[in-house]
């Protein structure tokens, strides 16, 4: 499966070349003031998985886990593309899903960060959902699971 997405102007594009190891919503207030709404949809993606071509820049934020993250965007029109959450200690990124080419080929397999959704935002009752992060464990498909902890060192933060 090959999913592929671009920025606002069209300057950066990519690719993503496996299926993702996990899509989920945030809403945790860091997500609501980088995206300027109620959350944001992040693909978790192999790196090794992501091509992109076009010119980004890259600035630190802080995130839900208290972490941080990098977020890397378009140097022209500004549109964020993707970020790395720096409590990976394995090389995955998060990729936008309102990126993608084709946004209805992902919807969120958990919602996180829960405790600071939107009160007017209804969560679908056959999603799961976290007031926190969600731990890989029991949530994550068993294939991505084990992609993951086959990229390196396991963290402790899901």
């Amino acid at each position: 499966m090959a999913l592929s997405g671009r920025c606002a102007c069209g300057r950066v594009h990519y690719t993503i070349n496996d299926e993702p190891l996990f899509t989920q919503a945030c809403h945790c207030t860091d997500c609501q003031r980088t995206t300027g709404s109620a959350f944001v949809v992040h693909l978790v993606v192999v790196e090794a998985d992501f091509d992109i071509e076009g010119e980004t820049r890259m600035t630190t934020v802080p995130s839900g886990s208290g972490a941080g993250c990098d977020l890397h965007f378009c140097t022209q029109c500004g549109a964020y593309i993707w970020c790395r959450y720096r409590y990976h200690k394995v090389p995955v990124i998060a990729v936008r899903g309102g990126t993608l080419d084709d946004t209805s080929a992902v919807s969120p397999q958990a919602h996180i960060f829960t405790r600071s959704k939107q009160p007017w935002f209804r969560l679908p009752d056959d999603v799961p959902m976290f007031e926190e992060a969600c731990s890989r464990e029991g949530v994550w498909p068993a294939v991505s699971v084990t992609r993951y902890n086959s990229l390196g060192q396991i963290d402790q933060h899901g």
